[in-house]
């Protein structure tokens, strides 16, 4: 295995985490810095995500500990090694991967927006993994509401391009819910035309809307 420097080495001994536990201080515990942005970000490139699970080594949870870490350095030219590690083959098992992602790229907050939509617009992307990065997008909105806007413009090409993808537009409505788009005409279109899928949707969170919208008073 490649050697790091002596704050990066330590994250293939530092054990075993999972996705229940809140994550260690990574910065502050092991003294890591924005200089350590290449190795942690070669670490995503050359490690296969599928293996940071229980079951394999301590050393293989390295590659979560440099994604979080990642994360809370805010390493916003990590963003493209993030995102071609989700698509990539060898990760084609990195479940836990796929639920973090969101939370290590709303960490880098705000300026990793145009790669994000960059991704969501880039019709080469399996739509399954775009759920993941809106889920990422909709998160940044959450932290500074002055990006909900972008949610929605965004939201409404993706509704267009996918129109027929039931599945795919009701698993985005329900991460969407959470930021209100009450004054969306897309979505109450829609929900009005029922061109959602009626077993994926959040329930709650759509009855939520259609009362706040008001949209059959």
């Amino acid at each position: 295995m490649k050697k790091y420097s002596k704050e990066v080495e330590e994250l293939f001994s530092y054990g075993q985490a999972d996705l229940s536990s809140p994550w260690p201080n990574y910065v502050k515990e092991l003294h890591l810095k924005e200089e350590n942005s290449e190795e942690l970000i070669d670490i995503i490139n050359t490690s296969d995500l599928s293996r940071a699970v229980s079951g394999f080594t301590i050393k293989d949870f390295g590659a979560r500990h440099a994604w979080r870490a990642i994360g809370q350095l805010k390493i916003l030219n990590a963003v493209d090694s993030l995102l071609k590690a989700l698509t990539n083959k060898k990760n084609i098992e990195a479940f836990e991967y796929q639920i973090e992602l969101p939370k290590v790229l709303s960490l880098i907050g705000d300026d990793a927006i145009p790669k994000l939509i960059s991704f969501l617009n880039d019709k080469n992307n399996d739509w399954n993994f775009k759920i993941i990065i809106f889920k990422a997008l909709v998160n940044i909105a959450i932290q500074n509401p002055e990006h909900k806007d972008t949610v929605l413009a965004v939201f409404k090409d993706l509704s267009i391009d996918y129109e027929e993808n039931y599945i795919f537009i009701s698993s985005l409505l329900n991460i969407l819910f959470q930021i209100n788009p009450v004054d969306s005409e897309v979505v109450k279109e829609i929900i009005d035309k029922n061109k959602y899928d009626f077993g994926i949707i959040d329930e709650k969170a759509i009855s939520k809307f259609i009362k706040d919208a008001r949209m059959y008073e």
